[in-house]
């Protein structure tokens, strides 16, 4: 496990965080420098977490810029750590520069938000078939009633945001989440939109 350095640069913060992976002065400046070139094309910035993540070959660059009313994460995985930041700079320059227009808009600044709350479920436990495997007939009935239902193991609250269908594409375009809730503006209606395989996208409709 790396250190978490951070840079108090001009009202926002950079973090560089390692995992599996030492990070020293040089990467520590490069990560800087490269923020330096992202900071002259984007403004209200809150701050700007870069984890840096090395497994056996793979090194993977993953950035998180927070901004006032939205947050913008890329990632790339090269077999050289510097040329996977260079790929995650350049990913993260490509999508501000191609909506910079539509985030700063004034549609996006002044969203009507709620707070909602998400469970986060625990799936099934991948060896429960060699428990019941391994107890007498007569105790696995006992033993897989630990298992039959799913836990939640964590909780979160997430935003509400009153959307129209394409901002809500914007959103998910500029993120990596699997999908996002939100109000529609077209008819008032709690819609959930969410990642396909074919990385297209997906709207469910809430029925109230």
């Amino acid at each position: 496990m790396g250190k978490t350095t951070k840079f108090d640069n001009q009202g926002y913060n950079i973090s560089v965080v390692g995992k599996h992976f030492q990070i020293t002065d040089a990467i520590n400046n490069y990560v800087f420098e490269k923020m330096n070139k992202v900071e002259r094309i984007a403004d209200q910035i809150i701050d700007v977490i870069a984890t840096l993540d090395a497994q056996k070959m793979a090194f993977t660059c993953s950035i998180m810029m927070n901004f006032v009313h939205f947050h913008v994460k890329v990632s790339a995985s090269t077999d050289n750590m510097y040329s996977a930041i260079d790929k995650a700079t350049d990913r993260l320059i490509t999508l501000i520069r191609k909506y910079k227009t539509k985030l700063q808009s004034r549609r996006f600044r002044d969203l009507t938000t709620v707070d909602i709350h998400v469970n986060v479920i625990k799936p099934l436990s991948d060896d429960l078939k060699a428990i019941n495997e391994d107890i007498e007939a007569e105790n696995a009935r006992i033993e897989s009633e630990k298992y039959n239902l799913h836990q939640v193991v964590a909780k979160d609250t997430m935003k509400l945001k009153t959307l129209t269908q394409d901002e809500a594409i914007v959103k998910m375009e500029i993120s990596d989440e699997p999908f996002l809730i939100f109000r529609s503006e077209e008819d008032q209606k709690m819609k959930v939109i969410y990642r396909r395989p074919d990385q297209n996208y997906g709207i469910v409709q809430i029925q109230s």
